[in-house]
């Protein structure tokens, strides 16, 4: 593999794992960070709720106290990242750099404080197979407390190389607009709306209204004319019938 595509220190990444896109790893890193927490306070809630109140220690009080801070933290990450949004994701960020001290405590507690050997099972005979049975458990739990640390610390990079790159990208086009109103040219249409353009929107819907109010009052007035014009004919009409009745009534009482 070549080494170039590694990450350099302090330099944003470019891809996630050399081969995605920034955005699509920051997606993979969330959606299970997501769903993690969500599982975190269902299963607090679950003891809650059944009465097992013994099962709720204090670590896994902090954990759910620590998840539910994180559900909406997350959920505005992942709003941030799908309309690249650069403070949402920060914000995630921060978060995403607390519990890894968090979990860094978790990690040196239970692989590098605790004996490995402890957990053995092992019938072996003599005290040489013993000790090589207690290096290998030991060397396992130190590289997977390697493992899992250069891991976190990557994912951690890869959230800040994707704030970096938005961030640089939302100055790139400021830059560009600037120089494009200072030469004259025509300011690219944007697909989001600010206050500022309030204005601009509630113009034109005005006179639209205003043309539609015309447009429904000259139609009324229309509709108005004929209506009494019918009116006045079906009116003379039955003047003309009642009379024809009259007359006609009154013929046959002479008779």
């Amino acid at each position: 593999m070549d080494l170039c595509c590694f990450p350099k220190l302090l330099d944003p990444a470019e891809t996630f794992l050399c081969c995605l896109p920034l955005g699509a790893g920051v997606k993979l890193l969330m959606w299970p960070h997501h769903a993690l927490t969500l599982y975190t306070v269902a299963t607090a809630a679950e003891n809650l709720i059944a009465g097992d109140l013994g099962a709720t220690g204090t670590s896994q009080m902090f954990e759910t106290i620590w998840s539910l801070i994180g559900v909406p933290i997350i959920t505005a990450g992942l709003w941030g990242v799908h309309h690249r949004l650069e403070p949402h994701v920060r914000l995630y960020w921060y978060y995403l750099v607390l519990s890894f001290f968090i979990d860094m405590y978790y990690v040196v507690d239970i692989f590098l404080l605790r004996d490995a050997c402890v957990h053995l099972a092992l019938d072996v005979q003599g005290r040489q197979g013993q000790a090589f049975a207690c290096g290998v458990a030991r060397s396992v739990s130190t590289a997977s407390a390697v493992v899992l640390t250069l891991v976190f610390l990557y994912l951690i990079y890869i959230v800040w190389s994707w704030c970096e790159d938005v961030e640089g990208t939302g100055a790139a086009d400021a830059m560009a607009s600037l120089l494009d109103l200072a030469e004259g040219k025509r300011r690219p249409q944007r697909l989001g709306w600010s206050p500022n353009d309030l204005p601009e929107l509630i113009g034109p819907s005005l006179d639209a209204t205003a043309s539609i109010i015309s447009g429904a009052g000259i139609f009324y007035g229309s509709i108005s004319n004929a209506i009494n014009k019918e009116a006045k004919m079906v009116g003379q009409f039955v003047v003309e019938e009642v009379g024809d009745i009259e007359r006609y009534a009154t013929g046959l009482e002479q008779r």
